[in-house]
């Protein structure tokens, strides 16, 4: 049993990862693909921002969703529109077409972490679920990680069409393995009509009004914005700031995906040992802050430890933290689904305007990006302080 659960874990990561690598693969290549389609590249944003607004749209009716559906067969779902949408980009030489694939694509990014958390909660209900989550939220810093040394390669080597062809066969693949390794349980007692359609809203009604769960899913929003920010602004930061060549600055900023995957981990087993998601999660709220506060003022020797810990304290020791804490918060069993999705809305938001925001103040000053990044990370250490004052944790 728990031999099977692990297979079935290691599809569940390599699934995340697959939607992670779709989602970021126009990312280090935007200048090419925006001159492959002969739009600007303030369209081209449009591209990974578009990617991110089915994660706001279908994070509410996600908990009922999976009710409905189960989280197995989600799961093959999120798979199929993963590799439609790559299908439809790759045939494409029109923009509006390339926007929708897009969009088809995203649905996949806006419930594979509610899915993940739900099929966890599920296979490690007994024990080893917070080492469990530390490990599946690797699965950004992989696609980062993988993407930014691969989406170049994939490109020079095949041209831009293949970035999609490439996720086709990827999700293709873990279309079969889901098929194949992950079983579908039976579904009985289920609501039905109308009754089923009220008990939904009823419940994420419950869950907005919940102090707590509005309170994590702030801080998640803040930490996304903030991961993000470095995810995408470092090409930026090392070439426009400290006037790094290219191939450097995509170098340096790479690594903060190989630094998040072991960051994720250890968090996961530190929560797993401790017990006290809420502390780790306030220190690295602290190492944020510090992040954004030092980012204007470093030096070669030490791009790579910012990196680093760009990845450790955002990425591994918050956002592991409230993934851990997101189905538990709620003293209320039945809200387990419905806060995971408050937390997941709010993530996509920060996702979804960190870069647009960012960028735009980067042109104005990036001692004004610092300034932004430093007072979310200390509001996100407020917030916590305040949700640890209503639980047991010490």
């Amino acid at each position: 049993m728990k031999k099977q659960r692990w297979i079935s874990f290691t599809i569940l990561l390599l699934s995340a990862v697959t939607v992670s690598i779709s989602q970021l693969k126009i990312s280090p290549v935007m200048e090419e693909v925006a001159s492959f389609y002969g739009i600007t590249l303030s369209k081209s944003t449009m591209l990974m921002s578009l990617f991110t607004v089915a994660g706001i749209v279908l994070a509410i009716p996600g908990a009922g969703i999976i009710r409905r559906v189960g989280p197995e067969r989600l799961l093959l779902l999120l798979m199929s529109c993963l590799c439609v949408g790559n299908l439809l980009g790759g045939t494409t030489t029109q923009l509006p077409i390339l926007l929708l694939s897009r969009l088809i694509e995203g649905i996949a990014y806006a419930l594979i972490i509610l899915t993940g958390v739900m099929l966890i909660s599920k296979w490690f209900a007994s024990s080893g679920s917070g080492v469990a989550t530390g490990i599946f939220n690797t699965f950004a810093a992989i696609g980062s990680f993988v993407t930014m040394n691969g989406a170049p390669y994939v490109l020079n080597k095949m041209g831009v069409r293949s970035l999609w062809w490439v996720n086709v066969g990827i999700s293709l693949l873990m279309l079969v393995l889901v098929a194949v390794f992950i079983k579908s349980e039976q579904r009985e007692n289920q609501l039905v009509g109308n009754e089923d359609l009220k008990q939904n809203q009823d419940l994420i009604k419950e869950a907005f009004c919940d102090r707590k769960i509005l309170m994590l899913a702030a801080v998640q929003m803040l930490m996304a914005f903030i991961l993000f920010g470095f995810i995408t602004g470092y090409p930026l930061l090392f070439t426009q700031y400290y006037h790094l060549d290219s191939y450097t600055a995509g170098f340096y900023s790479g690594l903060n995906g190989l630094f998040g995957i072991p960051a994720c981990v250890l968090c996961g087993i530190l929560v797993e040992k401790t017990k006290k998601p809420l502390l780790i999660a306030s220190i690295g709220a602290i190492g944020a802050i510090l992040l954004g506060v030092t980012m204007v003022f470093l030096k070669q020797p030490i791009y790579i430890l910012h990196i680093l810990s760009s990845a450790v304290f955002p990425g591994g020791f918050v956002m592991t933290s409230i993934f851990c804490l997101g189905p538990v918060v709620s003293e209320r069993k039945e809200l387990s689904g419905y806060s995971v999705t408050v937390v997941n809305m709010f993530y996509y938001i920060g996702v979804f305007f960190s870069t647009p925001i960012l960028a735009g103040l980067a042109k104005i000053s990036w001692y004004l990006v610092a300034a932004v990044i430093s007072g979310a990370a200390a509001m996100s250490f407020v917030l916590l302080q305040a949700v640890k004052g209503g639980t047991t944790e010490s």
